[in-house]
């Protein structure tokens, strides 16, 4: 499986260790960034409401900067714009790949999705996602997140690395989710008790390996969220932790 760290110009150094890197400095209603470095088989994520006006010199950018994708999504998608979009790139030999809320079926794209989930199970999810795309990516979002007990919506809030870390070093002993791919611990926060998910080395490591026994050729890791070393060792073998029953 190919992964791509996400990052700005200025943190490339950090990613000159052999690194696939997507470009996050690109816009649909800005002009491209002059001073980039060439990042063979790189991908441009590409922010911003789609415009297919701009296919052809995207293209070109791509050519120019060793490009391979472009990933693209993030704003207004309207269905016929983002066809006539992924059409231009297909045809100048550019894949697209789009966010699931972008993508629609004949678009012709890859599908991203993200493996950052609050319930149902993260394997079932993608053998769906592949019946609708069998050109599937993923975002391989680091969750953070706390709950309230109960919880109906299935939401939560974000939970800073902070808070995060003064609940382990409480003694919070998290568990592994075969379910969700992630681990998982209650705690007590602000007088409240609470259920936190989150994702680690560890956790990204056992879905990257999913992914890869489904075929899932791609992933994009948002830098520095994770980090190189991260990306590096999710093709590791995991330790061993308890599971949740």
């Amino acid at each position: 499986m190919l992964l791509y760290l996400a990052a700005e110009t200025a943190e490339m150094p950090a990613l000159e260790a052999g690194l696939r890197a997507a470009c996050v400095d690109y816009h649909f209603s800005r002009p491209f960034p002059a001073a980039l470095p060439a990042k063979r088989d790189g991908v441009m994520l590409l922010g911003g409401d789609i415009d297919a006006r701009r296919a052809a010199e995207i293209a070109e950018e791509c050519r120019r900067r060793e490009l391979t994708a472009v990933l693209a999504g993030f704003g207004y998608c309207p269905a016929l714009e983002t066809a006539r979009f992924c059409d231009g790139l297909l045809r100048r030999g550019i894949t697209p790949i789009l966010t699931e809320r972008a993508w629609r079926s004949g678009c012709g794209a890859e599908l991203m999705i993200s493996t950052a989930l609050s319930g149902g199970d993260l394997r079932s999810r993608l053998e769906e996602a592949l019946e609708r795309c069998p050109q599937l990516c993923l975002d391989l979002e680091k969750l953070c997140r706390s709950f309230p007990l109960p919880c109906p919506d299935g939401e939560g809030e974000p939970l800073s690395r902070q808070a995060l870390l003064a609940c382990l070093r409480r003694g919070a002993k998290p568990a592994f989710s075969e379910e969700l791919m992630c681990k998982a611990f209650h705690a007590e926060l602000k007088g409240e008790m609470r259920f936190i998910l989150f994702d680690d080395r560890e956790t990204l490591c056992k879905k990257t390996r999913l992914a890869a026994s489904l075929g899932i050729g791609r992933g994009f890791l948002l830098y520095p969220e994770w980090s190189a070393e991260d990306a590096f060792a999710a093709a590791a073998e995991p330790g061993k932790i308890p599971t949740i029953k």
